[in-house]
């Protein structure tokens, strides 16, 4: 029986590993940004990046599926597993023909090449990892897959670091990952067969096939936008600029994007309640969405000044004065912060409230316009048109979505007055920061503006005390 307490332990379990995960995963790449270099750096992000892109047809929404149905009827949720399996074996082996062609083809002469065969090796491995971890959670179980997270980071931590010591080879540290891949597959392939019994086999069964693929073309769809969208900017870097290019990004993107974790955590927390207020309790619901939008802007505008302010000392002392030309890209990617965490809550709601066709809309609309705005800013300014496509998509994402959230909650605008005060003691702390950067430490400006910022919302009245228990609590556990 699923209980509350059990679903808090999941959730909790899994966000302390995630969370753990993000953190060793950035210290990690910082290190081997530095010792790589740019050029370096870059055919190692590009590589990842390139296969990556086209990982979801491996999956094509595959693992939701089996996640869901599992949950449902755990007793019948065998039989899918092993439909599904057999499906992903067709798809698996067709997707790793499609990269090994297009690389082939693309980059013949290119040294990404054996590079991209590896990272093909190492993303076919993690798609039957994550289908395998995706059974594991239809069971409600979290427990397992967080140890295996923290067992891949910690292969990736210690073997990195010691080969780092002996070779700045991009191949040799690329199989790393391999490795690190690797463990983790067996280790959830022994969790399926000695905890939960499972039996491999393959299973062909027409009718189901056309049912599964039924349900499956949403979220296959959905996935395909979002994975074009992350990752077609690197591609069309590589392909107009090359490596060093992609180099540079790779450090803004890495810092931006590696703080999803905090509004997952905190989405982790609200969306059990937007699926239950909206069917019994609009204004609670009403209520929990502003509260929602509030916490994470009051979260995400100290980061995005912070981050604009000390963005030299960051990239000039973590990653080495090679990598100044990260500077200006990674201001522009972090302005996108407080609508990039905002739109985690809108896209959760919209998912609670049953208009998950309007997300998956949404995304495909702001794809289109990404790639559209690569094409053209890219080869006219750069790295820094990448980052501008990026932020302006983010932008555009939020307020697609903010519009379809507002079509089924009515919100005064006197609700997101507080909003205002965030934003002028976000700016304040940034004047304090620049500041101070010149006459202390830079890593001691960041706990300064911190604390000056909490106290300039409290004294304002944006944010009470209570308010920070609340959003203390989003993290440390699920409600």
């Amino acid at each position: 029986m699923v209980t509350a307490k059990r679903i808090t332990a999941n959730t909790s379990s899994f966000m302390v590993a995630l969370v753990i995960q993000k953190l060793f995963s950035f210290i990690y790449f910082t290190i081997l940004a530095r010792t790589l270099g740019v050029e370096g750096t870059g055919q190692y992000f590009f590589a990842i990046s390139f296969a990556t892109m086209f990982s979801v047809l491996m999956d094509v929404g595959l693992t939701p599926v089996l996640i869901r149905e599992v949950a449902k009827d755990q007793a019948g949720g065998i039989k899918w597993f092993n439909q599904i399996f057999t499906l992903k074996l067709f798809t698996i082996f067709a997707t790793t023909l499609i990269i090994f062609g297009l690389d082939s083809l693309i980059f013949w002469s290119d040294a990404v090449r054996n590079l991209i065969y590896l990272t093909t090796a190492i993303v076919l491995i993690d798609s039957f990892t994550l289908l395998f971890y995706g059974y594991i959670r239809g069971r409600q179980s979290l427990k397992f897959e967080a140890w295996g997270t923290i067992l891949f980071q910690t292969i990736v931590m210690v073997m990195g670091l010691s080969l780092m010591q002996m070779t700045n080879s991009v191949f040799i540290l690329l199989t790393v990952l391999f490795v690190a891949s690797l463990f983790n597959l067996i280790f959830s392939f022994i969790i399926l067969k000695k905890k939960f019994k499972l039996k491999f086999k393959v299973y062909l069964d027409k009718a189901f096939i056309k049912k599964i693929i039924a349900i499956t073309l949403p979220f296959a769809l959905a996935a395909i936008f979002a994975k074009l969208y992350a990752y077609m900017d690197t591609f069309l870097l590589k392909m107009f600029l090359g490596d060093e290019p992609v180099g540079f990004y790779s450090i803004a993107y890495k810092i931006t994007f590696s703080l999803q974790f905090i509004p997952l955590a905190f989405v982790a927390a609200l969306y059990p309640a937007f699926s239950s207020y909206f069917k019994d309790n609009y204004e609670r619901l009403q209520r929990t969405f502003i509260k929602a939008f509030n916490y994470l802007s009051f979260i995400a505008l100290p980061i995005t000044f912070g981050i604009i302010a000390l963005a030299p000392e960051i990239v000039d002392k973590l990653y080495t004065e090679e990598f100044s030309f990260s500077i200006f890209p990674l201001q522009i990617l972090i302005a996108s912060i407080p609508f990039l965490f905002v739109n985690f809550s809108l896209s959760s709601f919209l998912n609670a409230t049953n208009r998950q066709k309007i997300n998956t809309r949404n995304l495909g609309i702001v794809m289109v316009l990404n790639i559209t705005m690569n094409l053209i800013f890219i080869p006219w300014l750069g790295i820094w048109g990448a980052s501008l496509a990026s932020s302006l998509s983010t932008l555009l994402l939020f307020a697609l979505n903010l519009s379809a959230v507002l079509r089924v909650v009515k919100i005064k605008i006197k609700s997101f007055g507080p909003l205002l005060l965030s934003l002028l003691s976000a700016i304040l702390m940034f004047l304090l920061v620049w500041y101070l950067k010149s006459i202390i430490a830079w890593y001691l400006t960041i706990v300064i503006g911190m604390f000056v910022y909490v106290i300039l919302m409290l004294i304002s009245g944006a944010i009470k005390k209570k308010d920070l228990m609340f959003i203390f609590r989003s993290f440390s556990k699920s409600e």
